[in-house]
Formats: C-alpha cells, sequence, structure tokens
C-alpha cells in the first residue's frame, strides 16, 4: 500500500474516531449520508438498486455484496470492501465503524424507491466480509402484523 493510500484510510479512520470521542455510538445516526454525494455524481441511476449493487462491485468498492431482506431488517454482507484497512483501524482500537458509505448509497437507494429510511445497526464482522444489519422503520401495519 502506498503513502498516499495509508494517508486517506488514516485520515478517514480518524475523522470518524474523533466524532466517536465527542458522541459514542449515536454518532452513527449522522453519518447516513457519508459518501452519497460521491455516488450521486459517479452512479447514472440511484434508483435502481440492483444497478447500484452492480457498479460497486464492478468498480471495485467491493469483491461482492449480498443483501437479504426479511419484515424488519436489510442485511448486507459486504466482502472484500475497498475500505477494508479503515475497518481493521476499528477493530483493532476495540470499537465499530460508525458509518459505511456502501451501505449509505443503498439506503439511499432504497429511498429513493419509497421505502422508508432504514436505520444502520452496528456492525459485525465476519472474516474479511462486514455484516450490516438495517433496522426498517415501522408504520402500525407492520407492528400488528407481528
Amino acid at each position: 500500500m502506498s503513502n498516499l493510500d495509508r494517508f486517506k484510510d488514516t485520515v478517514i479512520f480518524e475523522a470518524q474516531k474523533e466524532f466517536y470521542d465527542e458522541r459514542g455510538r449515536g454518532a452513527r445516526y449522522r453519518m447516513t449520508t457519508v459518501g452519497v454525494s460521491f455516488f450521486k455524481k459517479a452512479i447514472e441511476d440511484l434508483k435502481d438498486l440492483n444497478g447500484v449493487v452492480s457498479w460497486l462491485k464492478d468498480n471495485g468498492f467491493a469483491e461482492n455484496i449480498e443483501m437479504t431482506e426479511d419484515n424488519v431488517s436489510v442485511t448486507l454482507r459486504v466482502k472484500g470492501c475497498c475500505l477494508m484497512n479503515v475497518r481493521e483501524e476499528f477493530r483493532n482500537k476495540g470499537i465499530e465503524p460508525l458509518s459505511c458509505p456502501i451501505a449509505n448509497v443503498i439506503m439511499h437507494s432504497m429511498e429513493l424507491n419509497g421505502s422508508m429510511p432504514p436505520e444502520i445497526l452496528p456492525i459485525e464482522f465476519e472474516g474479511d466480509t462486514c455484516k450490516i444489519r438495517m433496522a426498517k422503520i415501522f408504520t402500525s401495519d407492520v407492528v400488528e402484523e407481528g
């Protein structure tokens, strides 16, 4: 890895860590749009969720992205992410990343399709894969079904 890449990864980590130190875990709810402005310029149709996932994989942002959905959540499994070094810095410090730009653009795409904005839950690590669950915001209809 070049010095420039190490510098970028360190700056991303330190910015999130400082925000975490100031606000705690609640800082995650202020970071749901991190990265979205980049993807708005780079991806032609953010409303096309499958197209967004394909673009992310085709352009090296992740090796693979799997998405599953149930009544209460959407779960992403992001393997081989371009921000793996940043994730490892968090892991080494024993804290979870506050934000995932890949999850953020997927949440944004879902919102463009009329979905209520999901809430990102703590990011879990499974080897070289991040497991990112996003809780759906409920309406009374959904709550009454359960």
